[in-house]
């Protein structure tokens, strides 16, 4: 198919369909009367589709919100424990149980990710009676 044909083509199809109107701002009785529906139930329509849209936006936004805080919390704990231990340092020098906190904080670690920061925290107050 050369040029010419794929042109008459393109000119044929675009004469058999019809053209949507450009007009984007249409107001909602313009928008009755194309499609042959009340106003009311356009307006009723509309409302609810804008709720709709506003709740998952406001629903991924609080998602993404959480996970951030997640995050920042996760850092404030890593952040903590590192300050003890330069802490216990400079006041007793670097020690065996320093050593042995280190080692045993990366399967610590996956613990608490495994079972929840929550339930961890629940377990060790439990645990230790608070």
């Amino acid at each position: 198919m050369n040029r010419a044909e794929r042109r008459r083509q393109a000119k044929e199809l675009s004469k058999s369909k019809m053209p949507l109107p450009l007009n984007v701002a249409l107001p909602v009785e313009g928008a009755a009367d194309i499609t042959g529906q009340e106003a009311v139930v356009l307006k009723t329509y509309l409302e609810l589709k804008e709720k709709e849209i506003r709740e998952n936006v406001t629903a991924a936004l609080m998602k993404e919100a959480q996970e951030k805080l997640t995050r920042a919390e996760d850092y404030i704990a890593i952040i903590n424990i590192l300050i003890i231990l330069y802490a216990s340092k400079m006041a007793w020098g670097y020690t065996e149980e320093n050593k042995k906190l280190m080692e045993n904080y990366k399967a610590a670690r996956v613990y608490v990710d495994r079972v929840g920061a929550a339930a961890a925290y629940a377990q060790i107050k439990k645990r230790n009676g608070y």
